[in-house]
């Protein structure tokens, strides 16, 4: 059985190198430190620790634990300071992720149905690694997250975490032009009648959503001319409205009211993504539910 103090007393040492200073840090006596390293010791089937006239180590054993050992005892920590603000407040927080180009869209319908009830949201808006990784450290309730064209898993590890996959929608990608722009004012377009422009694209040549548009466009007989890079759909439309070339932004991202951009169609196939909803285990279904019906 693995404990809390097992898990401190390794932290203090790898962070004051010897049993002393970490007794000195927890406001333990020496005794009680090495009581507690030699239960993880035990724990584990090998000795955490090793001691030299320079101080007390962590041996190999103890410097795997350390990662999960810090983790543990940050999230233990949080859970009682969070426990008892919710006690103290009666309003309950929920931390929740979501990836910037949605939030604006996404945040206020949300955020209002927590108000109602009665929940103090914690927002995290971040990219989709970041929500994913903070999401399998239980560090968030829940994130919206998103599936590349071509890689529908989310990046979300479902098998062993617990987490819960809700789908929420279908978000295309638009293709974006400069307003003065010739297509500006078509209805429809094949792809096609696109060959020759330069195209605003990701910085990485293996940008699923890049790949999936040069895979398109060779099929319709032409190689994408590259121009400016970004990952940012921000700064995308903004190279598309200063005439840099042209971009397919998810639907989420594409500024409205803008006089300087316009939105054309594309026949056939649309690059899309799918928008979903990952919950932690431990997030009550109700919570969910609640989530789910303001995001959709």
């Amino acid at each position: 059985m693995i404990d809390l103090r097992q898990l401190r007393a390794l932290r203090a040492i790898a962070e004051h190198g010897s049993v002393a200073a970490a007794a000195r840090a927890l406001d333990w006596s020496q005794p009680t430190v090495s009581h507690h390293l030699a239960g993880l010791g035990r724990a584990t089937g090998t000795a955490v620790v090793e001691s030299s006239a320079a101080g007390t180590s962590l041996t190999t054993a103890g410097r795997l634990w350390l990662p999960h050992a810090s983790a543990i005892v940050d999230r233990a920590d949080r859970a009682l300071l969070e426990v008892a603000a919710t006690l103290e407040s009666g309003r309950r927080t929920v931390r929740l992720g979501v990836f910037p180009t949605a939030a604006a869209r996404l945040l206020p319908g949300l955020v209002a149905a927590f108000d109602t009830a009665g929940l103090v949201p914690e927002i995290t808006e971040a990219e989709l690694d970041v929500l994913v990784a903070a999401l399998d450290r239980l560090e968030l309730d829940a994130a919206v997250v998103y599936s590349s064209p071509g890689a529908p898993r989310h990046g979300v590890r479902r098998s062993g975490t617990g987490v819960t996959l809700t789908p929420l929608f279908t978000e295309r990608f638009s293709l974006v032009v400069p307003a003065r722009h010739p297509l500006a004012g078509s209805g429809r377009v094949r792809l096609a009648a696109l060959a020759g422009e330069r195209w605003v694209v990701g910085t990485l040549d293996d940008d699923p959503v890049d790949a999936a548009f040069r895979s398109a466009a060779v099929q319709a007989g032409f190689e994408p001319l590259l121009g400016p890079r970004s990952d940012d759909y921000r700064v995308v439309v903004e190279y598309v409205a200063a005439g840099l070339g042209l971009a397919f932004v998810p639907e989420l991202a594409v500024p409205a009211g803008r006089d300087d951009l316009a939105v054309v169609e594309v026949e056939g196939p649309a690059l899309a993504r799918e928008v979903s909803l990952a919950t932690a285990p431990a997030l009550a279904p109700e919570l969910r539910e609640l989530m789910v019906r303001a995001l959709a």
